[in-house]
């Protein structure tokens, strides 16, 4: 089995400061330390669950936050930014199943962890047109999708509570381990680190050892953004194709969803 695994830092064991996310700062250097002890733990969870290909994605602001020393055989590391998929580069390749290591909550997401939806300036995003209506969605939602377009699975997603709770909504059958409890934006109570790591190796093996979430199917949707100041929201209509429908939303057109992936991404980059 080829197993993807996309990994933030937010929803990591240990980390609840912003100057922990901020690349370069002292914190983030720990932090990344606390990052690659998760990924360690499920990726051995996974090998024992009979994985003979891991495909990771370093997948935090720059995807420069893991060494590639140290992985296991069979195991690579997508490394770096600006590639088309963003968080999912590598799922492309033909993986069986798609994990979410150290996610965090959607933006707005009452004591969640450091919840924001790919960059702070974007206060919400909002699935359109489907049975279920108007869906607010997060990273974990958004990078799911994008896994389904590939006939990929999402069984694993692990971070927060609240991101537990996100992800069990939305793709129901997956399998959730909690490393903390958000109480505010940058405050949580944390698990210990040896409790929260067997943890995650235990349930990275569930997750390929039990039955398997359907895969989800956005296309023909599409996709409502929201900002925090209309020069954001001014930026992000310089993409083609996109409806600006007031001075703080856009609202990307229905397609395929790799393609309405593609106009978030390059809203993401243009602000």
């Amino acid at each position: 089995m080829k197993v993807f695994i996309s990994i933030d830092l937010e929803g990591v064991s240990g980390v609840c400061q912003l100057a922990q996310i901020e690349h370069g700062t002292d914190e983030w250097q720990g932090a990344r330390r606390l990052m690659r002890g998760d990924l360690d733990a499920v990726v051995a969870g996974c090998l024992e669950a009979g994985a003979d290909e891991i495909v990771i994605c370093d997948a935090h602001d720059h995807g420069d936050n893991l060494e590639v020393t140290g992985l296991p055989a069979g195991v690579s590391l997508v490394s770096g930014g600006g590639t088309a998929l963003s968080m999912m580069s590598g799922v492309e390749t033909g993986a069986d199943v798609a994990f979410m290591v150290g996610y965090h909550a959607r933006a707005g997401t009452a004591q969640a962890t450091l919840a924001h939806t790919y960059l702070f300036a974007i206060t919400g995003a909002v699935l359109c047109g489907g049975p279920d209506g108007e869906v607010a969605v997060g990273e974990l939602g958004l990078n799911a999708a994008v896994a389904g377009a590939f006939g990929v699975p999402l069984v694993f997603a692990s971070g927060d509570d609240k991101l537990a709770d996100e992800a069990q909504a939305l793709v129901p059958g997956i399998e959730t381990v909690t490393v903390k409890d958000g109480l505010s934006w940058s405050a949580a109570r944390f698990l210990a680190l040896d409790a929260a790591r067997t943890a995650l190796r235990a349930g990275a093996h569930r997750a390929l050892t039990g039955p398997l979430p359907e895969v989800l199917d956005w296309n023909g949707r599409s996709l409502r953004l929201s900002f925090g100041r209309p020069d954001r929201c001014d930026q992000a209509a310089g993409c083609p194709g996109v409806t600006r429908l007031d001075g703080l939303t856009i609202e990307i057109p229905a397609a395929d969803w790799l393609s309405v992936f593609a106009s978030f991404i390059t809203c993401v980059n243009l602000i």
